[in-house]
């Protein structure tokens, strides 16, 4: 066999001193040959991203490299000079980041993005660099590209950012390109397309990927060999069928069964109940016009809904991005005005000016790091709304503890800022800090997407035991068809601002009547696998 691309031997990354273990990763060996995928699975803490940084040399300074080497094409990353490790990212070397938002410069245009690395690595006059722009645009299929070219980050969708970001790490056609989650918060089709555009880019090149991910219907897609990362060591390496449809250690065996889905549903069904919690009546929302002149018209995100929760019931909307779901739940929650239409919650009119809002309804979001105030303690926020409306602070505290304690924190976590909790942990707070008000309507916006599947599984779990033991209903927001169906009574499928399908959560899962539901299942990963649809089989 030839010589692997890439090479790592017994590599370890120290953690600063106080950390819950002695090493981030440790003693870990992969390889990645010219033309194949590995994927690096683990969950959040396994070592996996810290892995791909140490390779690119992109390490935070806390963490140090203890041991090891890490070999591209034979030469020893670890010990090349800066200046010439420098020469070699965005040449030989490329990596795709998660957050597209975060890792592109806000202040430039698309096509001056994907230019700079020709700018910076090539002697390419400004025309040939144009006519690669605009060649790379059309390999990753964005369109539009004239137009898009002079559009900002802010301005694109989120599968457009990601697939700008490709073309930025494609553009001198590197030998490695490492992909650190790269799919992660984007919806099922968009997703399709993206693991699409790296397969298809990566048989073209002959480009060896490292692909991060913490999703298996992602590593069924794409990925040749399957590492698995528990604690920063490799506990499971082989093909991707060997280690998915038949996991030898029980770690990726509990990653597999952690997967949402039927088999991990614990509602039983349930009749329609008399009382509607929530009633929404032809609700519609239509955005201004905004930036110069780029939209003409208005955009109608809501068209014309109406659904009803009854009391204790959980209904789940699902769509892709741009479905207009999210923008259904923030016209529901009033944190944006409706166009037209009326909402009511526990028989109360949310328009009217004297209604108690906070305790009808609440919202816990996708992220929790931008829904804490990091100077507060968590205390602080727990407490907040109920100090708002005139409860004691003895007994406002009392409330805010029994929470904590319900979802598995204890009283110490009052005195705690929020950056000393896990990414799972937070959204426990925020989940606990929603229902101190104990709201008839709780809203969860995306509120597991970005969670790993063992967290999010906990977290599914504990949303379902304290909806059992408070009795709120629940409007779950998602573009995982798996997660609506392990969670939700039914289901309320959007596209395009309208309810285009709703029925029993199992009947709408198990056998899709619309077109449009019909294409976000054969677009959910790992569809195309026939050896990954029977292990999901057995898991439901």
């Amino acid at each position: 066999m030839a010589e692997p691309v890439l090479r790592i031997e017994q590599l370890s990354v120290a953690l600063p001193p106080g950390a819950e273990r002695g090493h981030a990763v440790e003693a870990v060996s992969l390889e990645v040959h010219a033309g194949e995928v590995l994927c690096l699975v683990g969950e959040s803490g396994s070592g996996k991203s810290v892995t791909a940084f140490a390779t690119m040399g992109l390490l935070p300074p806390a963490l140090r490299i203890t041991a090891g080497r890490v070999l591209f094409h034979g030469r020893d990353l670890l010990r090349l000079p800066p200046a010439e490790l420098r020469s070699l990212r965005g040449q030989r070397l490329a990596m795709i980041f998660q957050e597209p938002m975060t890792a592109l410069n806000p202040t430039m245009p698309a096509g001056r993005l994907i230019e700079e690395p020709l700018r910076i690595h090539t002697s390419l006059g400004a025309a040939a660099r144009r006519d690669r722009v605009r060649e790379l645009m059309a390999l990753v299929r964005l369109p539009e590209p004239e137009q898009l070219s002079h559009r900002y980050a802010h301005e694109l969708s989120g599968g457009q950012r990601q697939r700008v970001m490709i073309a930025m790490a494609l553009a001198l056609e590197p030998a490695l390109l490492i992909a650190d989650e790269p799919t992660t918060a984007l919806d099922v089709t968009t997703q399709a397309g993206v693991l699409a555009l790296i397969k298809d880019i990566q048989a073209r090149t002959g480009t060896a990927v490292l692909f991060v991910t913490h999703d298996f219907g992602v590593v069924a897609e794409i990925a040749d060999r399957v590492a698995v990362m528990q604690r920063g060591q490799v506990v499971e390496q082989g093909s991707a069928e060997a280690v998915l449809a038949a996991p030898q250690h029980a770690y990726t065996r509990a990653l597999l069964a952690a997967l949402p889905g039927p088999g991990n549903r614990d509602r039983p069904p349930r009749p329609a109940a008399d009382l509607a919690v929530l009633e929404v009546r032809g609700l519609s929302k239509t955005y201004p016009p905004r930036g110069l002149g780029l939209r003409r018209a208005g955009v109608a995100a809501v068209r014309d809904v109406s659904l009803s929760l009854g009391v204790g019931e959980t209904l789940a909307v699902v769509g892709e991005s741009g479905s207009g779901k999210s923008s259904l739940a923030r016209c529901i929650a009033r944190l944006v005005p409706p166009s037209g239409g009326t909402v009511a919650v526990a028989g109360q009119d949310l328009s009217a000016p004297d209604v108690l809002l906070p305790q009808l309804v609440q919202v816990v979001f996708q992220d929790p790091n931008r829904s804490l105030n990091p100077r507060w303690t968590v205390g602080q926020s727990m407490v907040e709304g109920l100090r708002n409306l005139g409860t004691p602070a003895v007994e406002a505290r009392s409330v805010a503890v029994d929470l904590l304690q319900r979802v598995g924190l204890g009283a110490e976590a009052m005195a705690r800022t929020p950056h000393a909790f896990s990414g799972g942990q937070r959204q426990r707070i925020c989940i606990a800090r929603a229902l101190t008000m104990r709201p008839r309507l709780l809203i969860a916006d995306e509120a597991v997407s970005a969670l790993d599947v063992s967290v999010q599984a906990q977290v599914l779990l504990l949303l379902g035991s304290m909806q059992r033991d408070l009795g709120f209903s629940l409007l779950f927001v998602t573009h995982d068809l798996h997660v609506a169906v392990q969670v939700a009574d039914r289901i309320a499928v959007m596209h395009r601002g309208e309810i285009v399908e709703q029925g029993p959560a199992l009947a709408v899962f198990r056998q899709p009547k619309h077109a449009y539901t019909q294409e976000l299942f054969g677009s959910a990963p790992g569809r195309r696998r026939a050896w990954w649809r029977e292990a999901m089989a057995r898991l439901d």
